[in-house]
């Protein structure tokens, strides 16, 4: 697992009623709190302004964590929302999970649920609004057809909602590299290692997912450069190790982790992941057609090259929500930016956040 981060300041500001009221100080809030889920508990930092609405974050992965997401987005929004950064079963700063029966969608619906119901009890909420980036996107999706009463507004960024099209878009546009690239005069060196390559994803197009989790990352991290491109990123001179992480005492202080604390999270996050990508269950989801029942106002918002859900991910999916009127959804293709816009394009990506959230969940 990668750990992609960006160094941000957050700035911690004062709201004062005006003259004429009486003089109350608002100061943004910081609290983590864990809440009991079946089996287990869930770790939740929440930051921001009390007195606006409660936004919660769906990190990536699965397996992900949100720590990062504090770094990423808090500094545009948590002036103007209160943002509660989920670690999900099994990550982060939540308890590990060596239990793949309950590492599944149903488990992390019921979870978010029991979070969402706290979250709004503790916080004197009525509803909550939901952000979740990447793997986020699908289980905002997922939770809304469930039970999409408690929310008032959702934005789904780099997310999917069609595993199958994501796996046939990055497989296909390889091959298609690959052919093109063995057209070139090249070495017989380079000839054999695509001949091999193209075997591979032949090999991969007809498997079953049993051992997914590491050909989809042999994909994305090792033959995508071999094939010149970043499946993630347009950008790569934005790429910051772990490494960096770990020497950054700043960051490490705002995400509230230790050295120690932080080299654990890897290990953790490649156990949940590959309790998902190795099944069917995560990659034959395909909720695209149910689209159509969402009345929650709906935000999609893609990077133009990101290749790991697949370029035309978030043209599909806003095509698909046919019950939102042009009013209650938008969508927005981020120019110059891969599978991480909050790292590549955070300031358009924050006030297209704010300008949604403001729109909607007031």
């Amino acid at each position: 697992m990668r750990f992609i981060i960006i160094l941000s300041a957050i700035a911690t500001t004062l709201f004062v009623a005006s003259c004429n009221e009486k003089k109350t100080a608002y100061k943004n809030i910081d609290n983590e709190i864990m809440i009991d889920v079946p089996e287990s508990e869930l770790y939740v930092r929440v930051r921001g302004n009390l007195q606006k609405p409660l936004i919660v974050n769906l990190h990536g992965g699965p397996g992900g964590y949100s720590g990062i997401d504090i770094g990423l987005m808090g500094p545009g929004l948590e002036d103007k929302f209160l943002i509660a950064y989920l670690d999900q079963r099994g990550c982060g700063k939540s308890p590990e999970c060596q239990n793949k029966l309950l590492l599944t969608i149903r488990q992390y619906l019921e979870d978010l649920d029991i979070v969402i119901d706290s979250l709004r009890n503790r916080y004197n909420k009525k509803q909550v609004a939901l952000m979740g980036t990447s793997w986020g996107g699908m289980y905002g999706f997922l939770y809304l057809l469930k039970d999409s009463t408690k929310v008032n507004a959702f934005a789904c960024i780099d997310g999917k909602v069609n595993s199958q099209y994501q796996n046939d878009f990055l497989l296909n546009f390889q091959v298609r590299k690959v052919n093109e690239l063995l057209l070139d005069d090249i070495s017989d060196e380079r000839k054999s290692v695509l001949k091999k390559i193209a075997n591979e994803l032949e090999r991969i197009k007809h498997s079953d997912y049993t051992n997914f989790y590491e050909d989809v990352n042999w994909m994305l991290h090792e033959v995508s450069p071999l094939l010149g491109f970043n499946a993630y990123f347009a950008d790569t001179s934005k790429i910051i190790s772990m490494n960096s992480v770990l020497k950054d005492t700043a960051l490490l202080h705002l995400m509230n982790y230790s050295e120690e604390e932080y080299l654990k999270i890897g290990d953790k996050a490649a156990f949940v992941n590959q309790a998902f990508l190795n099944g069917s269950e995560y990659n034959d989801i395909n909720i695209e057609n149910e689209l159509t029942t969402i009345k929650t106002p709906t935000l999609v918002i893609q990077g133009d090259q990101d290749y790991v859900v697949g370029l035309g991910h978030a043209e599909l999916i806003y095509d698909a929500l046919l019950g939102l009127s042009e009013e209650n959804k938008e969508l927005h293709i981020l120019p110059n930016t891969g599978h991480c816009p909050a790292i590549e394009n955070p300031e358009l990506l924050s006030e297209i956040l704010i300008a949604f959230f403001e729109k909607h969940c007031y």
